[in-house]
């Protein structure tokens, strides 16, 4: 019977010395982010800037493509334009987007998409 007791106090009292460990105060750490954005090798092409939006919806895969299209567009023009920068650009896109749900994520890529169909594309870029 003593025994009984004795291990009932023990495992009672292993239970309360694991609870104080959550009330010491001390904060939880902070839930993981989203997954790092893949990172493809350059040069980019559209279907690596595709590759960067991963499993998001379908309108950030035209924003993807359509941002690779004005950076072509650039590039034909002679003007400066860093495969780099739109492989950051786009990872840093996808990882914001991550963020979001997948229908706010949706919504952005799609007034984005828009407003960069508002501007007028040089004839050379045809």
């Amino acid at each position: 019977m003593k025994l009984n007791i004795a291990v009932a106090a023990l495992v009672a009292g292993l239970g309360l010395a694991s609870c104080d460990e959550f009330a010491t105060g001390r904060d939880l750490p902070p839930p993981p982010g989203p997954p790092v954005p893949p990172s493809p090798e350059l040069p980019m092409t559209a279907a690596k800037a595709r590759l960067i939006m991963g499993t998001l919806s379908n309108t950030c895969m035209e924003l993807a493509t359509l941002k690779y299209d004005i950076h072509a567009c650039e590039l034909k023009q002679g003007k400066p334009a860093s495969d780099e920068t739109l492989r950051t650009e786009l990872r840093d896109l996808r990882w914001n987007l991550d963020k979001l749900t997948r229908d706010e994520a949706s919504a952005q890529c799609a007034a984005r998409t828009e407003e960069l169909r508002k501007t007028p594309r040089p004839r050379v870029c045809w």
